[in-house]
């Protein structure tokens, strides 16, 4: 009610609605605040809202990426004219290139295995010895009588001693833990089962594939039942000798250890399968098709999530109505920038890099928008196939076999390519002081910090280049985790609107308590107004009986 029109009440008697105007006043005097915490209320009930939403579409879109990142699509296949006799795959590994070659496979190689000797039962007691085996090359199949030479390719030796008590399973369980990779190929030196030939129990020893992986047991019991040596004799019976694949490729002879071929060409596993009389064709060639279905679903997600947070920031110039949620919000504009700043990532660590998404076909448009350019893909493919790697997959790996990496802080060491040196008494890693310990180096400051790189001892290697890369899908996925964590900065918005909600509640039991007691003490102004009029009334309605009686 207006000022104005209250006034024009006041004085008009006892036929005044004091109970209106009582509410008209306090209403006066408390609309303000009560639509100021209404409009509190509704501003932080919207932004949690569209905060709850932005990170459900970020959520989502880092789903997306995993399932994307987790095709492994590299752009290139591989195939065999006769896939019986020997597959070609790509791995991964590298980006791959275009191969047309021939294969013809003499041998494939084969596991050293050993057997002896039998029981009626695998509880048997094998009796106290202690079984020391070692790795290398028979000259020969040894014989009781001896006189084969042996030489050790440098594996560790596994020792495991029975007492008299252990069983034939107990044997077998000593081995398999003493077991270890000392080659670190992925491969366990050696696996001890225990075989039933349908009378008897024996133990089987079967080491990695390749004929200098082979076995020399020596056997400290008086029996030496487990021996197979050139002292005591073979008392274990050899079933299968070891031996390297030995095959053809375009005529040239080469030999491995295993049948699965992985450093013959960059980016493909070549599988033997068996021996063949004649060559077969393998080959690779370029494709594309599912990398660019990968690569579109990338690009279609990242508008889709874009235009969404666009629409929690919108301003709308002719309807504010139609704002967004999140209109001029700090914590919004600074997700869109880190968004479109990865766009433009250098992604590091990769031989031949640094790479970019562009090189995959995706330019950002002048609104911000990604596109997808199919024929730019396969022309950068062709001149860089590297990138298509960089953008799926991490990358672990140095220029020289003889370096390995055996560590790295995922935190702390940053992608890059690291140069390796030493001069024998200073080592450097990335330019960084490297400290040494055997056979290791590692090093604790800079930009390899984390960073530790195991040099084949013996090789000789004094420099290398070590590649520590993570691919924009991981970066990417990295990126999100910073806001879908808990307590992100999205967490600590939503924190933060929430505790306005409760000071708004807080205000509001506030407000109402102000609004009763302006209530009740306009009431009693009021009650005390009509009871003064009241009186006045009783006594002009007094003097106007006397004047009556009087005129009378």
């Amino acid at each position: 009610m207006a000022k104005t029109e209250i006034l024009s009440k006041i004085g008009v008697g006892s036929g005044l609605n004091t109970t209106e105007l009582i509410q008209a006043l306090v209403e006066a005097d408390t609309v303000a605040a009560s639509e100021n915490l209404n409009n509190l209320e509704e501003n932080a009930r919207a932004k949690i809202s569209a905060f709850s939403i932005l990170k459900s579409n970020l959520k989502d879109f880092k789903d997306i990426v995993k399932e994307i990142q987790s095709q492994q699509q590299y752009g290139f296949i591989g195939q065999t004219s006769d896939a019986t006799v020997a597959t070609l795959t790509a791995t991964g590994s590298k980006a791959g290139s275009t191969i047309n070659s021939s294969v013809t496979v003499s041998t494939l190689a084969s596991s050293h295995s050993l057997t002896g000797p039998t029981y009626s039962s695998p509880t048997a007691t094998v009796g106290a010895r202690t079984l020391t085996i070692n790795f290398g090359t028979w000259s020969a199949d040894p014989t009781a009588g001896g006189g084969q030479s042996f030489t050790s390719n440098g594996q560790d030796q596994i020792q495991v001693t029975a007492s008299s008590s252990t069983t034939l399973v107990d044997l077998r369980d000593l081995i398999n833990t003493a077991v270890t990779d000392s080659d670190n190929d992925g491969q366990k030196d050696v696996n001890a089962s225990i075989i039933f030939d349908g009378t008897n129990y024996m133990l089987m020893l079967k080491s990695q594939s390749g004929a200098s992986y082979e076995m020399k047991v020596s056997d400290s019991n008086a029996s030496s039942a487990y021996a197979y040596d050139a002292t005591d004799g073979a008392k274990l019976t050899q079933r299968v000798a070891g031996t390297n694949s030995a095959f053809t490729i375009d005529g040239i002879s080469m030999t491995r250890s295993s049948n699965s071929v992985e450093d013959l060409f960059d980016g493909f596993t070549l599988d033997l399968k068996k021996t063949s009389g004649t060559a077969i064709r393998v080959s690779s060639e370029v494709d594309l098709s599912s990398v660019q279905t990968l690569v579109e679903g990338y690009v279609g997600t990242y508008n889709e999530v874009m235009e969404s947070l666009k629409a929690m920031g919108a301003n709308d110039q002719v309807d504010p109505e139609n704002d967004g949620a999140l209109i001029g919000d700090s914590t919004l504009r600074e997700i869109m920038r880190e968004l479109r700043e990865m766009s433009s990532t250098a992604i590091g660590g990769y031989d031949g890099g640094p790479y970019y998404l562009s090189y995959l076909g995706v330019a950002t448009e002048r609104d911000g928008s990604l596109s997808f350019d199919r024929t730019k893909l396969e022309t950068q493919f062709k001149s860089k196939p590297e990138t298509v790697r960089a953008f799926f997959t991490n990358n672990y790996a140095t220029s020289n076999s003889n370096i390995t990496i055996k560590a790295f802080d995922f935190v702390n060491t940053q992608p890059g390519s690291y140069a390796f040196s030493t001069d024998g008494s200073t080592h450097t890693i990335g330019g960084v002081s490297a400290t040494k310990s055997g056979d290791t180096y590692s090093v604790a400051s800079g930009n390899p910090k984390g960073l530790t790189i195991e040099v084949e001892n013996g090789s000789g290697v004094t420099s290398g280049t070590i590649y520590y890369g993570k691919s924009f899908l991981n970066l990417l996925t990295e990126k999100l985790d910073t806001y879908l964590k808990f307590n992100s900065i999205i967490d600590t918005r939503m924190t933060n609107l929430n505790d306005t909600l409760r000071t708004v509640s807080d205000k509001r039991i506030a407000l109402e308590s102000r609004i009763q007691k302006l209530t009740e003490r306009y009431a009693l102004q009021y009650s005390s107004m009509e009871s003064t009029i009241a009186q006045f009334q009783e006594t002009g309605n007094m003097l106007t009986s006397m004047l009556e009686t009087k005129k009378d």
